[in-house]
């Protein structure tokens, strides 16, 4: 158990200092896109659109709690097809069963994108306890979405990124974390994602509930999503 805590304490970490580094190097001028309060809701209503249909994906083939790796709203910096920088996001969730069945996974979620309006295909690698079954959506507003299945893990693995988009990800990061990333960031993200989740883009260190102890297991019982700091900016232009 000890072990597991420090590999998830190790994996939470690793993500946003991935997001960190990548901020910090991606510093050349560029066409900066949308700015201010603009980027702040574009970013948001990117974050929404597909952490809400991966959320509908996940709830379909298990309407019960998923652990979260990457919570999915911390800004990364990323190459847009022009070669100027943008921002980008990844989200990752977990689900551990036994005797798991493949066939309905795959056909809830298929069912689940196809509803979202995106393409479906599904790809499978290896056979018997290497065997492995992806389900991926692609397509807005989801970017691409992969349910892949190891049944011989007991293993659904859920992960997405929504494409790169114009902005400064290091200017949108300042805003989510309401200035740069403190040490205890990673802590401030929901350690489950169930069927009461809600979107959540914005992480203040003042007043951002803690859902994991510094050994990186999940507090008990989760804070209650409650009283949740109101990020301070206007609507801007971001239509």
């Amino acid at each position: 158990m000890d072990a597991m805590r420090r590999e998830t304490r190790r994996g939470l970490k690793t993500a946003m200092a991935v997001g960190m580094v990548a901020m910090m190097t991606g510093c050349s001028p560029a066409d900066p896109g949308l700015t201010g309060d603009s980027l702040y809701r574009d970013g948001e209503k990117r974050y929404i659109a597909y952490s809400t249909v991966m959320h509908d994906v996940i709830m379909a083939v298990h309407e019960g709690e998923w652990s979260v790796d990457t919570w999915g709203a911390a800004p990364i910096s990323c190459t847009l097809d022009d070669g100027q920088r943008g921002y980008t996001f990844s989200w990752v969730r977990e689900h551990k069963a036994d005797d798991i069945d493949v066939d309905a996974v795959v056909q809830a979620a298929r069912s689940a994108f196809t509803a979202s309006g995106v393409d479906v295909n599904v790809a499978e690698y290896g056979e018997g306890d290497s065997a492995e079954i992806n389900v991926i959506g692609s397509g807005d507003p989801l970017g691409r979405g992969v349910v892949t299945i190891r049944p011989g893990r007991g293993v659904i693995r859920a992960t997405a990124n929504p494409g790169c988009f114009p902005g400064d990800a290091g200017d949108l990061s300042d805003m989510v974390f309401d200035g740069l990333v403190y040490d205890t960031a990673w802590q401030r993200f929901p350690a489950f994602e169930g069927p009461d989740w809600q979107p959540r883009f914005y992480f203040p260190e003042d007043g951002s509930p803690v859902y994991r102890e510094a050994d990186g297991s999940p507090v008990q019982p989760q804070p209650a999503p409650d009283d949740l700091p109101i990020a301070p900016y206007g609507e801007g232009d971001a239509g």
